[in-house]
């Protein structure tokens, strides 16, 4: 089963090229604990993202593996810890 991990931040205009090296430490992280990750800015609203991790159920979840925990720490210290859901895959379909 897949597991999806979304995070909602508001990301202050002034300080986006700060959240973007951020981040790219998150979804290198993420990559190499076999994990994915994306993330989508608002088409209205310039200043809200939503980031992704996705990985399959197996051994630890992927916020919890080893740097991936610390690029998720230093995001949410410099930009606050945001609004965050956990979803997983629904294996057979409605």
């Amino acid at each position: 089963m897949r597991r999806l991990h979304a995070t909602r931040r508001l990301i202050p205009l002034d300080r986006l090229d700060d959240y973007l090296v951020g981040w790219s430490r998150l979804r290198e992280a993420a990559a190499a604990q076999g994990g994915r990750a994306w993330m989508f800015r608002g088409a209205a609203h310039q200043d809200q993202f939503i980031e992704f991790l996705e990985w399959s159920d197996e051994g630890e979840p992927l916020p919890e593996r080893p740097g991936v925990v610390d690029a998720r720490r230093a995001l949410g210290e410099s930009f606050s810890a945001g609004q965050v859901d956990e979803w997983e895959e629904l294996d057979g379909g409605l």
